[in-house]
């Protein structure tokens, strides 16, 4: 990372020279346009999916690239008794010439089974074709499929699934109580048969029928006076089945008139169920059902100084304005639209979706990419980013980022570049939000996988700014214009932080003195916070670097004059914790050399402008019959006198478009977990324990990064005993000395520090043979073997004793030692 700053200049005059370039070349070509538009066009590639349990489900998208293994977390595809899987190929617009299949472990390293089909059965309504798997798996284990599916048109289309050979006998039955239950949501009467289902609380939010969860109540269930007509079909999806546990995720359109306007209005409904089973029934774990209004730009929604964008949520709308407020752009739903008033018509334009008018076409409604705005002109112009599984036009079937300029004159579409991505749509999801940003200059700034790039809009030469980013090493300002970060790969060690102001390009440094190293904290506004620690004031539990305590905390401003310095006598700040203008400090005090205690925690509270938020532009009022509703805000009154002029782009130039491929020069080192719950990722993260409770909070579990799961919160039973705990120990003692973070070694195991998750947490490995050590002192532990419903088995190495304590005694004896455990894992 040291070398970032000499790339930076290097690559700064790169960009001024291909500037200037730029600028020469375009004066001498006038106004000549030499860009070729064509339509976007519908989606082409075929809908795949299984028969399974006297359902066709399991969609799979179309990918015409070759994608990761996380293309494969979608579903998950139960296999008959004889292996021969039934598949279907729908919405073919070329012929089918070839069928092929491929399958894996997965990690993707030992190749299973490859086979071209031979014959398929042809149809009006699409191609039926069975895959005859062969007798080389084995049971009770996932593996990766990928379906092979080309046509006369040339180039393959890859589908993903992990398929399982399994003979759990339940999911059938979990399966039909989903679907059986999201129909009986739209009938009062037989829905008083989910009423046994439910949690419901008070303090449960119903303003929103956005979102419903199983602690909601029955009438937010049941859609309350909305009179929402049941879909004409959907979406089935069984997303995991780990031993009694199962998620599946059920997706659709449906539809409702609304008795004012008598239009008809539609919405996107995902529901996601997590059951468990037992030999009395199935039991609903947890519920999530989320609900998006498709905006049809309406007359009727556009009235006084709103655009009513309906029923929706707060992570599916943003809104911009251009300079002067004559144009303002806003995303609802994962569509692009902007609003112009004028002296006598209102504009509308729906800059960009992947929709039609076919709500019945599946390939329409795939939500697995969304829309960024990056800025908006007062001509209308504006440029955008579109992220994510490309539904339809140039780059149908690729993963990935596309920069886009709407040119409002011409009411065209230009394609500016294209990134491709290999991974899952929720990490490039929570990768672009964490920083976007455009600059006056034609810079667009990007994180993606670890890493900070910089693309010259001009020219699209790329840098990177900086890589190999941990987590806590680096901070970006809640308006992505600042960004800091840390040299080398310790989050401890950091000599020097870099401190760099996206819109001039400026990069500054900050340095401790001789013997001190500096970390990065977050920003309060557009003010870094940092700490600043000596080398030899260490915190260390039972062999793991638990800290550096910093002794002061520091506030500067984007002058680089410390705003506000903290430092109290015998105190040291363990953890820090930015939220908006208030930072908490976690403090603790020295007993001896490398020992500490918690003290009171303080807080810093500053008085700086926070800026705009993301909800800025957009605002919701509380219906009688619909609930929340949201709005885009505008300055002026819209004349409702006037006539409504709706516009689409006429046009997409893909002609000056550039692929561009972002690589970093240096990997981040370390395992990388991932907490899944909701049927979606909720984090990718290098801490085990951060990864546990997010995951426990959703009744969810826990993968590496080959899918494997570690931890699972729901699939576990009420009684096991580790017959032979010595034997069963051996794989993690004899990795006990040296060790100091979780890491897979060369022997193949995986040792977790599970530190700070709590002992009830630890009961998923016992019960799956896994004993977990709890230190109990410097040197001391005890290895916990076997539960019931009131006792843990343990067994003391110290004294060869094996006995039972209470459950809830030794959860709170081991809380009081500071919930030290660590476990081996021999993943499949």
């Amino acid at each position: 990372m040291g070398r970032v700053i000499k790339r930076l200049g290097i690559l700064f005059g790169i960009f001024a020279a291909a500037l200037l370039v730029y600028f020469i070349s375009s004066r001498s070509s006038g106004q000549q346009d030499q860009s070729a538009y064509v339509d976007m066009g519908g989606a082409t590639l075929p809908v795949v999916r299984v028969e399974m349990y006297g359902r066709t489900m399991n969609r799979m998208p179309g990918y015409r690239q070759e994608m990761d293994n996380s293309a494969a977390a979608d579903s998950l595809t139960i296999l008959p008794e004889d292996r021969a899987l039934p598949v279907r190929i729908e919405n073919s617009e070329n012929p089918v010439t070839a069928i092929r299949y491929e399958i894996r472990s997965l990690d993707r390293e030992r190749l299973v089974e490859r086979t071209e089909i031979a014959s398929w059965d042809t149809a009006e309504d699409g191609i039926s074709v069975v895959l005859p798997i062969q007798n080389l798996l084995t049971r009770e284990r996932e593996y990766l499929l990928r379906l092979e599916v080309a046509t006369e048109q040339g180039e393959p289309t890859y589908y993903y699934t992990r398929i399982l050979w399994t003979e759990n006998g339940n999911v059938q039955s979990m399966i039909d109580l989903a679907v059986s239950f999201s129909e009986k949501t739209f009938h009062y009467d037989q829905a008083r048969d989910l009423v046994t289902y439910l949690e419901t609380s008070a303090t449960e939010d119903n303003s929103s029928f956005g979102h419903t969860s199983i602690r909601s109540s029955f009438a937010q269930l049941t859609w309350g006076r909305l009179k929402m007509q049941p879909p004409a079909g959907m979406q089935v999806t069984l997303k995991e089945l780990d031993g009694i546990m199962s998620c599946v995720q059920l997706s659709y359109v449906t539809s409702r008139q609304d008795e004012t306007s008598g239009q008809t209005e539609f919405y996107e409904v995902e529901e996601t169920f997590t059951m468990k089973w037992n030999e009395l029934r199935t039991y609903l774990m947890d519920y999530e059902r989320t609900v998006n209004q498709i905006f049809q730009s309406a007359r009727e929604d556009y009235s006084g100084k709103r655009i009513m964008l309906g029923i929706t949520n707060d992570d599916r709308v943003t809104a911009r304005s251009s300079a002067n407020g004559a144009v303002t752009a806003y995303r609802v739903n994962r569509d692009l639209w902007s609003f112009e008033p004028g002296d006598h018509n209102n504009q509308a334009v729906k800059v960009f979706s992947f929709r039609d008018a076919d709500m019945t076409d599946v390939r329409n409604h795939y939500d697995q990419h969304d829309v960024q705005i990056l800025s908006v002109e007062d001509s209308g112009d504006i440029e955008f980013l579109v992220y994510g599984y490309m539904n339809r036009g140039n780059h149908e079937g690729a993963m990935g980022i596309l920069g886009y300029h709407y040119a409002a004159k011409d009411n065209a579409l230009e394609e500016l570049f294209f990134i491709p991505y290999t991974g899952s749509y929720e990490t490039l999801e929570d990768d672009l939000e964490q920083l976007v940003y455009r600059t006056d200059a034609d810079m667009l700034y990007l994180y993606l996988d670890h890493a900070i790039y910089g693309i010259d809009l001009k020219s699209r030469e790329n840098m990177v700014v900086a890589d190999a980013l941990a987590e806590g090493g680096y901070a970006i300002s809640a308006d992505k214009s600042r960004i800091a970060w840390q040299d080398g790969s310790s989050l401890y060690e950091a000599k020097t932080l870099h401190l760099m102001d996206l819109k001039t390009g400026v990069n500054q440094e900050v340095s401790g003195e001789t013997g001190e190293y500096v970390r990065t904290l977050g920003f309060v506004g557009q003010d870094l916070v940092y700490g600043t620690a000596r080398e030899t004031d260490s915190w260390v539990i039972n062999g793991r670097v638990e800290d550096l305590p910093m002794y002061k905390v520091q506030i500067i401003n984007e002058q680089m004059n410390v705003e506000t310095s903290y430092e109290k006598p015998g105190y040291y700040i363990s953890g820090v914790q930015v939220e908006e203008s208030r930072i908490h400090l976690n403090r603790i005090t020295r007993l001896s050399d490398q020992n500490y205690a918690a003290a009171q925690e303080d807080t810093i509270v500053c008085n700086v402008d926070m800026g705009p938020g993301r909800l800025d532009g957009i605002g919701w009022y509380a219906s009688q019959d619909k609930g929340k509703l949201y709005f885009v805000q505008m300055d002026e009154e819209i004349r409702s006198g006037r006539s409504l002029r709706l516009f689409v782009p006429r046009r997409v130039s893909f002609e000056q478009a550039d692929l561009l491929e972002l690589q970093s020069n240096y990997q981040l080192q370390g395992m990388r977990f991932y907490a899944y719950g909701g049927g979606h990722l909720q984090k990718v993260t290098m801490d085990f324990t951060e990864a546990v409770q997010l995951a426990y909070d959703k009744m969810g579990f826990v993968t590496d990064e080959n899918r494997n799961v570690l931890w699972n919160r729901i699939n576990r039973g009420t009684v096991r005993t580790i017959r032979e705990p010595l034997g069963a120990f051996a794989p993690l003692q004899r990795h006990l000395d040296g060790f100091t973070a979780s890491r897979r070694y060369s022997d193949s195991v995986m040792v977790l520090d599970a530190r700070g998750c709590n002992m009830q947490q630890m009961l998923y490995f016992i019960d799956q043979g896994i004993p977990v050590l709890g230190y109990t002192g410097p040197n001391q532990y005890l290895v916990l073997c076997g539960f019931d419903q009131y006792n843990v088995t343990v067994y003391n190495p110290a004294t060869g004793e094996t006995y039972k304590a209470g459950l809830n005694d030794s959860t709170e004896f081991f809380r009081q030692r500071g919930n030290d455990f660590i476990c081996a894992v021999l993943p499949q």
